[in-house]
């Protein structure tokens, strides 16, 4: 199961975590739009993104408005797409919805796109995969391989990582890496703690807007106790460090 802020793909297993209650789901929508919660919001077969929140919900006419994104080209793309993908994370909580049909409106003068208000939302918890951001001077990285012998590698910058799985940034020269492929010998580097080797397995790739950059999220497969017990220090350190200077490095 992904733990990075990636969609969840529909599986039978998860079935327990779809919210149907319209009571519920309204509360949460709610909650989500009071505390302008930010939230990733994917579309399309390449997995483009933008980040976005809800700016507005009206139970009556049944309908969200949300914040439109600034460039142009993700307007067009996403006012286009046939239905969206949210995820927002509350509490170590992560929320997923899909919305179809977004209409372009204003709330206030402000540009926002409009949805109906989703009738089921996934609401997953996993207290011991909770994510951690990457910060600079303890920002980790991964050697992957990219040639077949496992030879060359290419280093990528980690932006959060937990116990289960880590999100790369990737401005890919030589590693392509394809959703469900199970990557050998990975070196996560570890600042601080240690290099890990690991074994991986490509759960979701988003390319950015300007189609530069994509976000790569993995999963550990097999993890060893020693990788697991230096990846749990790791976290750890982000989490001491961020203490003294009066903050979080956890993923809301």
């Amino acid at each position: 199961m992904d733990r990075t802020p990636f969609p969840e793909p529909e599986a039978p297993e998860l079935e327990s975590y779809w919210l149907y209650s319209k009571f519920e789901i309204d509360a949460l929508v709610t909650r989500l739009c009071d505390d302008r919660v930010p939230m990733t919001v994917y579309w399309g077969r390449d997995g483009e993104f933008a980040v976005s929140q809800i700016m507005k919900v009206d139970g009556v006419r049944n309908e969200m408005h949300f914040d439109l994104p600034n460039q142009p080209q993700q307007q067009s793309q996403l006012l286009q797409a046939a239905e969206l993908v949210c995820i927002a994370f509350v509490e170590n909580i992560k929320m997923q919805f899909t919305i179809g049909a977004p209409r372009r409106s204003s709330d206030g003068g402000y540009p926002t796109f409009l949805c109906a208000i989703p009738e089921r939302v996934l609401r997953l918890q996993r207290r011991e995969y909770y994510r951690v951001r990457t910060p600079e001077g303890l920002s980790a990285s991964c050697l992957v391989p990219y040639s077949g012998d496992r030879v060359q590698y290419e280093s990528l910058r980690v932006l959060d990582v937990s116990v289960g799985g880590l999100a790369m940034l990737a401005y890919p020269r030589h590693f392509d890496p394809n959703v469900t492929s199970v990557i050998d010998r990975c070196y996560l580097d570890l600042p601080g703690v240690g290099t890990v080797t690991v074994r991986m397995r490509v759960a979701h790739v988003a390319t950015s807007a300007d189609g530069l950059s994509r976000r790569c999220g993995c999963e550990f497969v097999d993890l060893s106790p020693q990788a697991r017990m230096m990846l749990q220090r790791y976290v750890h350190r982000l989490d001491v460090e961020q203490r003294h200077r009066g903050g979080s490095y956890k993923v809301a």
